[in-house]
């Protein structure tokens, strides 16, 4: 996950790998740094301009992307570098590399995976590999992880 903050609201990416299958999207959180109840909005798919939802509180129909425009593209750019920087995909071409470094250390591959030159960035604490960058809150990722539905089904009109 990443997310930057604009005044009292957030915007970033997030993905879960669960069972071999990923979710990835989109977020905005509305009024996170408010007085008032959040709003949680995400894309259906890994695509900023695609239809979104309201995970919280919770609806069935989808929306358009909430997020301005000037946002969105940086959003995209950010996911970019972020997915070159850190992730490797075991469909990828060419990561022949970075399987055989994750059979030398004894790591499972999954659909997505921390390249192996960043995962001495990781610390690991209760079985999970973390890394955050000073200043990183962590509410955000516990809120996103209370109110994001991964397997509800989502009606697109």
């Amino acid at each position: 996950m990443f997310y930057v903050e604009a005044h009292i609201d957030l915007y970033g990416w997030y993905m879960m790998a669960r069972d071999r299958r990923l979710s990835t999207s989109f977020f905005m959180v509305e009024h996170f740094y408010a007085a008032r109840t959040p709003v949680l909005y995400r894309s259906i798919q890994d695509d900023v301009y695609e239809p979104w939802i309201i995970d919280y509180p919770p609806t069935k129909n989808a929306i358009r992307c909430p997020i301005p425009d000037a946002i969105t593209h940086e959003l995209e750019r950010l996911q970019s570098i972020f997915v070159q920087e850190w992730l490797f995909f075991e469909t990828d071409p060419n990561v022949a590399s970075e399987l055989a470094a994750y059979r030398t250390r004894g790591l499972s591959v999954q659909a997505a995976n921390i390249k192996c030159r960043k995962l001495n960035r990781l610390d690991r604490a209760d079985g999970q590999w973390i890394h955050t960058t000073p200043g990183t809150d962590f509410n955000v990722a516990e809120f996103l992880e209370k109110y994001w539905r991964f397997e509800e089904r989502i009606v697109v009109r």
